[in-house]
Formats: C-alpha cells, structure tokens, sequence
C-alpha cells in the first residue's frame, strides 16, 4: 500500500470529513483536537511519499500517532531488499566480452593486481548461450597455492548482466552429453575440459562445492550411468554426495558411482582435482593412456545406494497433465448469499471513496445475515454467521454500535484481529492478521461451520507489508487462496476496496491498486452518491461473471446513531453510466468550485424553505453567512431550479424554490424490503431471537427516510443525473 493510500485509509468514514481539496490533495478533520472546520491538510508528493499538516498548528506527530502511523509509514517505498542488499536492476552489457571486461575490472578495483583468467560458456539444450563463468586469478605468494575468484554472468535480451540470474543453470557441455549412456561429473569447468581432452564423456555443476541445488539436472533422466569425480577435500566430499542425490531425483533407476583419484594415486595431494592428475601424474603417457586407466577405475567402483533428499524431489521436473472431462463434471447452480448480487463460495469486490459508506452497507449485510432478514430487493437471505476483518473502525466506539444500530445479532459477528501464535515452551505472542496467515483464517472459519459472509475492509490493510497492491502476480498470489477457501466452506467473501481518483470510462478499472482485484473476483459492485445529498447513496452494478446485471438501489445514512434506510424501487443505472455522470459534472466545473457550490445550494435551500425572499436579501444574507461568490450563490440557484420573478408589475425580483413534483418514488404502506411485515423476515435487535422486534427499513415509526428524492427520473435513467464526490 502507498503511503497516500495507507493515509487516506485512516480518515475514512464521514466522522472525518475527507474531502478533495485539489489535484493530490485532501482536508479533513484533524484527529489531535477538537476541529469543527477540517483543519487539516493531506497529500501526496511526486517521489511517492505523503504528508499531514495542520493548519491549527499541531504537530505532524501528534495527529499521525492518533490514527497509528508515524512518519516512516509517510515515505516512499524503498527498493526491495534481499539478504541485505538492494534489489536492483541489472546493467545489461550489450556483448559478451563487454560483460567480462567489467566483471574483471570489479575484481580488480577490490584486489589490486588480479589478472582475468580464462571463462567458460553454458549452453542450453539448443545450444544458445546460457550464461558464462569467468576465473580472475588473484594476487597469491609463490609458494601458495593460486588464490582465485569467480563471476557469472548471464544472458538476457538486452546483452549480458554479471551476476547469477534467476531460475537454474544448466549443466556444462549439455549439448555434448545429453544422448549418451554414460555421464562424468566433475567440480569445476577447468577440469571438466581436461577430462574431455582425454577422451572421457563429461560435465560440470556450475558454481562449485556449495550450489549442487543450482543445477537443473533433469537432462540425466534417461541415462544409465553416471560418475562423479569430487577433488581431494571435505567440502567436495560432501558436493559429491549432493549430486547423487539430485541425479537420483531425476532418474530414480540409473547406476551412481563415486570415483576418488587419492584412492587409486599414492601421494595425492590435498585439494588435488583430475586436472592435476593428468597434468603432473601421467608420466609421459597418452591422453588414451589415462583413459583407459580411469575407465578401469569406474568398472570397479561400487553403485552408490543413495535416495533423493525432500528438497531435490522438491525440485523434480516431472510434468503430467491434469486433465478433466467435461462429461464428468455435475452441472449445479449458482449459490447466492444476496441472489443475482453476491455469491455464497465466491469473492465479491465493493469499491468507493472513502467516507462513502462502504461500512454501512456492509454492517447492512451483517445484519441481515445474522438474522435472516430478506434484502431490499425481496431476495432471501440465508441465517448465518459473519467473520468481519477490519483495520479502521474501533470494536467498542463504532462497530459494536452500528451493528446494534442495524439490529444485528452480535452473537453471531466475531472480529478476527490477529493470530496468536505459541511455541514449545509455552510461550504465546499475539501478531497482526494478514490474508497470507491461510492457516489462521482456514481455523477460524472451521471454528464457525454456519458462517455465511467474510467481510474484509479494507483489502489493501491486511495484504501484508510484502506485497505490491498494484502487480497482479502478487494480488493473485493471495487472494487465490481465500477464493478456495470460500468455495471449500461456502462463504461469500465482500472484499471492500477504496476508489482511486482517476478519469476512465470502466468503473471497475478505477479499483485502487491491481486489475487482479475485479479480475478475481465474480461480481464487483460500487458506491457512489449523488450530488447536494450527502445522505444518499446509489448501489451500482459492475461487472458480475454469475448473474445477469442487475439494476442499481439507492440509499439513505441517517439517525442518531447513524444507520443505513433502503429506498424503494430500482435505480436504473450501471457504474460506468455513474461514472461517465460525475466526470461530465467535473469536466463543467473543475477545481474546488463544486465544493463551495453545494456548500451554497445548501444554505439557500434552506433560507427559501420558509417562502420567497427578495433578490436583494439573498444577496446580503449570503455575504453575510460567507458562503462564496455571489456568482457561486446563482450558480447554486441555478441548480436548485430557484424561480426568480416579479409578483407584480413594478415590484423588485423574488427568489423562490419550485413548487415540488409528485414523489414518485416515496414509500406508500410500505417499502421495499419492510421488515415489519411478520416474524419471518424481523430483525433482532440484539436479544435473543424469539424475542425479535420488527422494524421497517425506512425511519423508526415507518417514517420515509430524510432527503427521499424528488426527482422521478433518478429511478428511470442515469441522463441527466448530476454527481458529486462520492
């Protein structure tokens, strides 16, 4: 998570007030004081780190400690680290020989005097250069024995990087060896040569005694003898059995001998290797000489009983296809947690603003859950219990109240906050939830066997401080797991996801982080609110890969405490249509105008409710409360549809609002969803069941809830609508 993300994440909910205040900035109420007038400045700089500043004068401290965070959380990402060095990006040299060079030099710069020795090429099965392996001969008193360096280098499209490169190497001369009967493997390329020099079929791991696991040694399979030649010392002893064990990942059937020169050569020195036994020991006879002794070594030497260690079997590249008949496959029905909208077993996306009432719906869709009170729409909804994982509202001040605001049964919400973990001694330590932790979640949904809904909000707080929000290999890395959890144990999972602030015309594009999160996931849903209503909020359809697309819903946060009120009827509109709504609107009046405009619509709104004022008043009251322009003042009139005409011939202009429209979409006996209705579909307020009060999804008393819209045309069409920040 960036760090403008991980910031914006702190002030969500409309306690904070979290507004756009201009390109990469933001207000909101400061948490270290009492602050009534969103003080507080937030944004993001171009090097990817963020800022806090308080215009009452606190300190950046004091109000990022209020919300968890310290300044570190403030900056940019740093680039990866791997066993303590910098992961960078390799310097690609566009030949061979170029590459060598500085690889070189590097030794040089570090041991003055160190001369480039001879390389040796690495080849693949078809015979393209692999990568390279240079000896620099160091600097060593005469009577040492020669000190020396290696560096690999390896090939990419772009030329050659001096380093080791990803994924495995393969084995020295593999184009020469790959269809014989007979293999020799040697420590070393050097060596290696010399031995091929005296007719001998050979190869060579790369990078010596310590990296046997570095090889990919799946060209062996097929052959039928293979012989390894370890240099006289412990640490090539000990590569010698490695191999076999590797060859015997490969080729469970092939005959594994180990040959020793100090065994059959009196006076072997230490460290000594095949190319000193050639060299110094032959006594002048032939290359066909040694052959022929060496061959004689190897038909006496006794098979190896060795067994492949786990982490080569690990390793083994074997391929089979896994393949399934369609025929064999049962067809089944879709199961639904919210039919046509969320799926049970499946991973469902809820994407908006913050401050835009994700939580509500959700703490909604608890509820109703908890109690098997049928949804808005008339849809079932089955008895279960939720799982909620959540990093930003407090369980005592927040959740627990507005689950008792929405009637849930608590009984059956249980908040998973972390793992504790306890070792052989006894000893037990408590660590933050991340979605990696597959165990902790797999237990605790096997801890609730009627659990129905899985809540996470926000994702991007519990992927884990390794993982890139934005590269769809790693989003996918963990929530493919989750996703096969919720198919196992049938739980629907509503992953909540902030919006990013950023023009396009695909709505589920503009999830903040990855496409990995609306590609995962089987249906994606988004919240948006329209503009001048700060209590409403529309429900809109984005992708669903399940069901055909739905309509849109709309509703209210009201009450005291807050809660969230079903509106009746459908809104006709998907996310894009939403979406091309409020950049129209933005693209008009760019800029913190519209702020300041909805600011003034709603203070004459309410001046004029009383009745008609003359022009001249609204002038003056308006300058007086300080509300803009007065050119913001008639943009905002203009917007409420303000008559503004003479009563009489000779009078001065009047200010008035439009007689109102016949509310099309106000509840009559009841709305959608009425929960009041019979036992069946009642909503416990948090005793216990048989004893379930009955509410109504409008206001307590079956009132219809504050700021019903006016307009018929909100449920027919999305033309016309006009949008604001959600």
């Amino acid at each position: 998570m960036k760090p403008i993300e991980r910031l914006l994440a702190a002030f969500e909910g409309p306690q904070h007030r979290l507004r756009v205040a201009g390109p990469g900035k933001w207000s909101a109420r400061c948490p270290n004081h009492d602050d009534r007038t969103a003080s507080l400045g937030l944004g993001a700089f171009d090097d990817g780190g963020a800022w806090v500043k308080c215009h009452a004068g606190c300190d950046s401290d004091d109000v990022l400690a209020k919300i968890g965070l310290t300044k570190s959380d403030m900056q940019p990402a740093r680039p990866e680290k791997r066993n303590g060095s910098v992961k960078r990006t390799p310097k690609a040299f566009p030949t061979l020989e170029s590459a060598l060079h500085e690889a070189a030099a590097s030794v040089a710069r570090k041991y003055p005097g160190a001369v480039r020795g001879p390389h040796w090429l690495y080849h693949d099965m078809t015979g393209a250069v692999h990568g390279a392996i240079l000896r620099i001969n160091l600097p060593t008193p005469p009577d040492e024995r020669q000190k020396k360096e290696f560096r690999p280098l390896y090939r990419i499209d772009a030329g050659f990087c001096i380093g080791d490169g990803p994924g495995l190497w393969p084995l020295y001369r593999l184009p020469k060896i790959a269809a014989l009967e007979s293999v020799n493997i040697f420590e070393g390329e050097g060596k290696t040569d010399v031995a091929a020099s005296c007719g001998l079929a050979t190869t060579a791991t790369v990078h010596g005694a310590e990296a046997a696991a570095k090889t990919n040694y799946s060209p062996l399979a097929k052959v039928g003898e293979v012989v390894i030649w370890p240099d006289n010392d412990d640490p090539s002893e000990g590569w010698a059995l490695d191999i076999a064990g590797h060859v015997r990942a490969v080729n469970p059937d092939c005959v594994i001998k180990i040959v020793r020169i100090a065994e059959h050569v009196e006076n072997f020195p230490e460290h000594g290797d095949f190319a000193d036994f050639a060299q110094e020991f032959r006594d002048g006879r032939t290359a066909e000489d040694i052959r022929a002794e060496v061959e004689g070594w190897i038909a006496a030497a006794e098979p190896l009983a060795v067994e492949a260690p786990p982490s080569a079997l690990a390793n083994r590249a074997a391929v089979e296809p896994m393949l399934t008949c369609m025929a064999d496959v049962e067809p089944r029905e879709v199961s639904w947690l919210w039919r046509g909208r969320i799926p049970l077993g499946r991973i469902t996306l809820l994407v908006g603003r913050p401050g835009g009432g994700k939580s509500f719906l959700t703490t909604d869709i608890a509820a109703r859950v908890t109690t098997g009170t049928p949804f808005p729409d008339g849809a079932p909804c089955p008895l279960g219990s939720v799982l909620l994982i959540t990093a930003e509202d407090d369980p005592g001040d927040t959740i627990r109240p507005r689950l008792d605001a929405h009637h849930a049964d608590v009984r059956k919400v249980h908040l998973l906050s972390g793992t504790r973990l306890t070792n052989a001694d006894g000893e037990s330590r408590e660590v933050f939830f991340t979605l990696a932790d597959v165990a902790t979640l797999t237990a605790a949904l096997e801890r609730l066997p009627d659990c129905k809904l899985l809540i996470i909000d926000p994702i991007g707080s519990f992927l884990g401080g390794k993982v890139d929000a934005h590269r769809d290999n790693e989003v996918r890395g963990v929530l493919a797991p989750i996703a096969q959890l919720a198919e196992k144990h049938g739980v629907a999972v509503l992953v909540v996801a902030h919006r990013r602030k950023a023009a396009g015309d695909v709505a589920d594009d503009l999830a903040l982080g990855s496409r990995a999160f609306t590609g995962i996931a089987r249906a994606v849903w988004h919240l948006a609110r329209p503009k001048n209503e700060p209590v409403r909020r529309f429900l809109l359809p984005g992708k669903n890969n399940l069901a055909a697309e739905g309509n849109g819903l709309a509703f209210t946060i009201d009450g005291d405490p807050p809660r969230l009120f079903w509106e009746e009827g459908v809104v006709e509109m998907d996310a894009d249509d939403g979406l091309a709504a409020e950049q129209a609107e933005a693209e008009e009046k760019p800029g913190p105008e519209p702020t300041a405009r909805n600011a003034a619509a709603g203070w004459l709104r309410k001046l004029l409710e009383a009745g008609e004022v003359d022009a001249g008043e609204v002038e003056r009251e308006a300058a007086a409360a300080g509300v803009g322009s007065w050119r913001t003042v008639q943009r905002a009139a203009d917007e409420l549809g303000v008559e503004r005409v003479k009563p009489r011939f000779g009078s001065g202009w009047v200010w008035r609002l439009p007689a109102p429209a016949e509310d099309v979409t106000a509840p009559k006996d009841k709305q959608l969803g009425i929960l009041s209705s019979s036992a069946k579909t009642g909503v416990c307020d948090g005793s216990a069941p048989e004893d379930a009060k009955l509410f109504s999804l409008g206001m307590p008393g079956g009132k219809p809830p504050r700021n019903q819209p006016q307009d018929p045309s909100m449920r027919a069409s999305a033309n016309g609508q006009d949008w604001g920040e959600a």
